[in-house]
């Protein structure tokens, strides 16, 4: 009898689990980050507490310690918005140990979580997780330009430094580059470990930027960041913090930066000095062209002599190098 009860019992839980596996969504990143916030305004994931299957993305940014293990997703179906998360191994288990750039990976039974106000993925050995490599040696994705005040930067009210709202939650976990801004001030945030970058075409216009996540750095800020210095870009990835401390509310948005080539301090081929190689650089560059005054230092016929390729004149092999930045760091 005992023998009997044992396999009904058996039995019992294994149908009992299979039905809740049997339940579990296979989601993509943007079934997962995709929400309404005119509806929702907090920004949160309507998947949030949920255990699910999804398909994934080519992991464009893993962590190192001391931070804990953690994956930054991109699904280049939605490479305007809604299309990055992050992976995080809460327990440190080392089920990313494997994990390379460039890999493309899906994940089963994941919980969703927001923490602190990003939505993440949490790899939790109680619900039996797992993760599969679908593609190697992908191409990572150029990151995403956006406007400066597409990142939603706090104001500061008494007690708080909260978003006006969460409009910036498409970009969450994705990829994103401001152009042609300037370091305005340092020291905000929580820790405070975030910056203020400017824009120099609109001062009104400002975000907040951190690199904790930089691997090139061990220190609190990276070296190039200092009061005044001024980026023709500044790349990274987008995370949401919310939270309190010493009696301060917060909720903001900040880029965070993973190395020293998210800083463009110069953009090649810039004659005019706006950041962006456009026509009227190309009309600067034409002014020069094939001209029979020698290009010397330190002028090299208005830098259309370029690096890349200086050889005392403007030529065809500047002309190459123009063509391979032509448009670059422009919107």
């Amino acid at each position: 009898m005992k023998k009997v009860f044992m396999v009904v019992l058996v039995a019992a839980v294994f149908f009992t689990v299979a039905n809740v596996y049997a339940d579990i969504q296979t989601l993509s990143i943007f079934d997962i980050q995709y929400v309404d916030v005119n509806e929702h305004p907090d920004g949160n994931s309507p998947e949030e507490g949920k255990i699910v299957n999804c398909t994934g993305g080519i992991v464009i940014h893993k962590s190192s310690p001391p931070i804990r293990p953690k994956l930054t997703l991109y699904d280049p179906n939605y490479p305007d918005g809604w299309g990055g998360i992050m992976v995080k191994d809460p327990c440190s288990v080392g089920a990313f140990t494997k994990v390379n750039v460039g890999d493309w990976y899906s994940f089963t039974n994941v919980e969703v979580e927001e923490f602190r106000g990003t939505t993440l993925l949490q790899y939790k050995s109680k619900n039996d997780p797992n993760l599969q490599k679908v593609s190697s040696d992908n191409t990572l994705p150029e990151p995403l330009v956006v406007g400066v005040d597409e990142i939603a930067a706090p104001i500061e009210g008494v007690g708080e430094w909260v978003v006006e709202n969460h409009n910036s939650e498409k970009y969450e976990g994705m990829l994103v580059k401001v152009i042609d801004v300037n370091v305005w001030d340092t020291g905000y945030g929580k820790e405070p470990d975030n910056y203020i970058l400017q824009s120099n075409v609109d001062p009104n216009l400002t975000c907040w930027a951190s690199d904790y996540m930089n691997e090139d750095i061990d220190e609190i800020y990276h070296p190039y960041v200092e009061i005044g210095q001024k980026f023709c870009g500044v790349a990274g990835v987008i995370e949401q913090y919310t939270g309190e401390k010493d009696g301060i509310y917060y909720d903001y948005y900040q880029l965070l930066t993973t190395t020293t080539a998210d800083f463009t301090i110069e953009q090649n081929c810039d004659l005019n000095d706006d950041c962006g190689v456009d026509f009227v650089d190309f009309t600067l560059f034409a002014y020069y062209w094939l001209t029979e005054e020698q290009c010397t230092e330190p002028d090299w016929c208005g830098g259309a002599d370029f690096a890349d390729s200086r050889n005392g004149s403007v030529d065809a092999n500047d002309l190459k190098v123009f063509t391979d930045n032509w448009l670059t760091g422009t919107k």
